[in-house]
């Protein structure tokens, strides 16, 4: 797949990947880390010689510090200026400036866009997507754990993919024990992991009722890694100590993508709660999940984890369609691959899907005929090795904020449009 990468000014810019915008997992009344926003510009301007006229376009822009460190990803409007062109009208008011982040120092843009073509990358290019497609069981699923005691998920779940799942109502209320059994009803024979992100409106204990009464392995999670001992003590609790349902458990999700969380805070994080599950008696794997932006910059995030634990959205490229979502996601899984100390270790895609409704990003339509051709295409990658793909999400999540910048979909994952039954 062919990357282009856009220098902005003076500025030295990292090649990532087409970025992800983010998703938020958490319950509406948790709030995000604090840190200074980056205020959203108007335009961006770039020379590209492949543009034989100025060309204006929504692009994802990847924001990183002086180090290459994603910051933060959103859309902005980047006018493409042709290279004959020596100035554009617009370009004296809207040429981006250095913004300061907390994190770091500067924060610079990179804006990334990636052909359908998959014609050769450009000379510049520091970490394209790799051109050859490759489906997604050509590499061993087995790996060197980072803990010697870390188990490969059941078999018996083995032969379907995982679904994400949320355990908040439309109004953002908690879903009860029955509601969450409801939705298990429905969902249950379909995937084989359900994924949860968090510890809070008792979902580890009512999805753990949920999951024994109909045979579902569990991904759970610590969202938040400051509070990692009564993470652990909650989810010990809530599965009853009955840690042969549980699949993986997760560290974060898409922190250092977000700007939550650095890549030390997280690594540290990972291991403070490997151990205390250690001594809470699961073996199982442990993982920090982010973003494919976050692991390409950072594939240390996966070098410390017990498998490779990365989302990967075909959606927020705005050149590609439905029918490139399994070619985008087996390409990203590649490329990722190249960048690890071990290369035969498992990678998992945690999360990845389409939108059935929402606001068209280029190529990449939202709609039900869309949705089934891309999931199509991404389980068809994944047809062997179902149990290495989670898919985004179970349900409709009314509970989010429709926005512009995840294109007014935020809401509408849900598989086939589904909405929870408390939701109807």
């Amino acid at each position: 797949m062919r990357s282009t990468l856009l220098s902005l000014s003076l500025l030295s810019l990292l090649g990532l990947s087409a970025g992800q915008l983010r998703h938020q997992h958490q319950h509406l009344h948790r709030h995000r880390a604090n840190r200074a926003p980056i205020a959203k510009r108007e335009k961006i301007t770039v020379t590209d010689s492949k543009y034989s006229t100025t060309t204006e376009v929504p692009e994802v822009v990847v924001y990183v510090d002086q180090n290459n460190n994603p910051i933060r990803t959103t859309i902005e409007t980047v006018v493409y200026v042709p290279v004959s062109v020596e100035t554009y009208e617009a370009s004296t008011s809207t040429t981006p400036t250095t913004e300061i982040s907390p994190l770091s120092t500067k924060a610079a843009p990179v804006v990334q866009s990636e052909s359908s073509s998959y014609q050769a990358a450009s000379p510049t290019t520091q970490q394209a997507l790799s051109s050859q497609h490759v489906s997604a069981d050509s590499y061993p699923t087995s790996s060197k754990s980072a803990s010697s005691s870390a188990a490969s998920p059941s078999s018996s779940s083995g032969a379907l993919h995982g679904v994400a799942y949320s355990p908040y109502k439309g109004n953002g209320e908690c879903k009860t024990a029955d509601e969450v059994d409801a939705d298990f009803a429905l969902i249950a024979k379909d995937y084989g992991v359900i994924r949860l992100y968090g510890v809070d409106c008792d979902q580890v204990a009512t999805a753990y009722a949920a999951a024994k009464k109909y045979g579902n392995k569990l991904f759970l999670g610590i969202f938040d890694i400051n509070s990692i001992e009564d993470g652990v003590s909650t989810m010990a609790a809530g599965v009853q100590n009955d840690w042969d349902i549980v699949d993986t458990v997760s560290v974060g999700n898409e922190l250092v993508n977000d700007g939550g969380a650095t890549v030390y805070q997280c690594i540290s994080a990972l291991s403070q709660t490997r151990s205390l599950l250690r001594s809470a008696g699961y073996e199982g794997p442990v993982v920090i999940v982010d973003t494919f932006v976050a692991i390409l910059a950072h594939p240390e995030l996966c070098d410390e984890s017990d498998y490779c634990a990365v989302n990967v959205h075909p959606f927020f490229d705005p050149n590609t369609g439905p029918d490139g979502a399994g070619s985008f996601v087996t390409s990203t899984v590649s490329n990722i691959r190249s960048k690890l100390s071990d290369s035969s270790k498992r990678i998992v895609v945690t999360e990845t899907g389409w939108p059935w409704q929402g606001e068209s990003n280029g190529e990449a339509v939202p709609g039900m005929d869309q949705q089934s051709t891309a999931l199509s295409t991404i389980k068809k990658a994944y047809a062997s090795n179902a149990s290495n793909l989670i898919l985004f999400t179970a349900f409709n999540d009314m509970w989010k904020k429709a926005e512009a910048a995840t294109f007014m979909a935020e809401q509408y994952w849900g598989m086939g449009g589904q909405y929870s039954p408390c939701d109807e």
